[in-house]
């Protein structure tokens, strides 16, 4: 019962945070660790319990989802497409290699985030930006934490979008995604469906909150948001 209290009480932080910004579910994979889950059952638990966050985060935002979605529609089928591929080879690979490289993918996209935006068009910037969300939605079917960071990162390079089409847009985006990648996860035979329903208790309504506080974020609290989880878990992950 404790197990499951702690649980839920982590999933709220993360919601509230990943709905503001992203990158928090790695407070909860370390978490469902402690609680003696292996690596890859721990991701595919947390990816489940999660994922409510961002479409909750979504609703309580000012952006109407079916415009996102259907204006963004190409970024969410790569998305989705690159993070199935992601999710089988999660399963399918030694778990070894899955810890080695997750650090560095996630340091990365943490340090994107310095870079300046500006107001770009055209089709060479479109590919960079299409080639970021593939790589982003591979990461999300392989590992999850951080797409977040990975997607805000990516869009923030254009000037013309504003913080709160920026965190809306990654909400759908991974909100989407991740649901693709929990269909192959459920059938995985590795999920803790009792730490699942915490987290998505949890992490619904601080989804909710979240959703609301991004709303009324000024873009230089809402950078170093993102850029103070993206680096502090990844710190997380090298030294662990």
């Amino acid at each position: 019962m404790l197990a499951f209290i702690l649980v839920v009480a982590t999933g709220f932080v993360v919601g509230t945070i990943n709905g503001m910004a992203g990158g928090a579910s790695l407070i909860s994979f370390p978490v469902l660790l402690a609680l003696g889950l292996n690596p890859v059952s721990a991701t595919v638990t947390n990816a489940l319990g999660v994922t409510s966050a961002n479409l909750f985060a979504v609703r309580a935002s000012d952006h109407s989802a079916r415009k996102l979605i259907h204006e963004y529609r190409f970024h969410i089928a790569l998305s989705a497409l690159c993070a199935s591929v992601g999710a089988i080879l999660l399963l399918a690979l030694p778990e070894r290699i899955f810890e080695n490289i997750v650090p560095f993918l996630l340091l990365g996209a943490t340090l994107t985030i310095l870079l300046p935006a500006k107001a770009r068009s055209g089709i060479k910037h479109k590919i960079t930006e299409f080639m970021a969300i593939a790589a982003s939605g591979f990461y999300c079917g392989y590992f999850g934490p951080g797409q977040g960071v990975m997607i805000i990162a990516t869009l923030a390079r254009d000037r013309t979008r504003d913080p709160k089409t920026v965190n809306a847009v990654k909400n759908v985006i991974v909100g989407i995604t991740s649901i693709i990648s929990n269909l192959i996860y459920v059938f995985s035979g590795r999920v803790h469906w009792l730490f699942v329903g915490a987290l998505f208790l949890g992490s619904s309504f601080g989804g909710t909150l979240g959703g609301k506080w991004a709303n009324k974020m000024p873009r230089i609290f809402y950078k170093s948001l993102v850029f103070s989880v993206g680096i502090i878990a990844s710190i997380w992950l090298f030294v662990r």
